[in-house]
């Protein structure tokens, strides 16, 4: 299933390891906008030009050889990022807000509640077996950890 809007399953060994907590303030700060200006300052997920920009890092994972690999920086708005991070935002957002966020993903996917559910499964299964892992985190050359 090809989607625009994704969860992603990050393993709890790297809950924290991002370019904003490793880098100074003033090299991240260097680093997003320059990711918010390459988009227009425009959500490269749902195109929304009215919320409060993220730059959200996007993963790949090597499973055999428990690699994290920092494949880009997306330019997307805060429901696009809550979304990517359904994972936290179940836990810290209300119910209300949490609906909006399936809708946001089925809208933007063109898809429906029950198709929310079973890849919200999916993923779910998917961050199961990363949990127990560790993954070494690389950005370029540099390992974060």
């Amino acid at each position: 299933m090809r989607l625009k809007l994704t969860i992603d399953p990050i393993p709890i060994s790297s809950w924290g390891v991002s370019l904003s907590n490793k880098l100074s303030k003033k090299e991240w700060d260097k680093i997003r906008h320059e990711c918010y200006s390459n988009a227009n300052y425009i959500c490269e997920v749902c195109g929304n030009m009215n919320e409060t920009l993220y730059a959200h890092e996007e993963w790949k994972f090597e499973e055999e050889k428990r690699i994290q690999r920092l494949v880009r920086l997306e330019c997307c708005c805060k429901t696009c990022s809550d979304v990517h991070h359904f994972g936290r935002s179940s836990q810290v957002y209300s119910k209300v807000y949490l609906d909006k966020l399936i809708r946001h993903w089925c809208n933007v996917n063109n898809k429906t509640v029950q198709d929310f559910a079973s890849y919200q499964k999916l993923v779910f299964e998917q961050s199961k077996k990363r949990a127990n892992r560790f993954y070494t985190v690389k950005v370029g050359r540099r390992i974060l950890i």
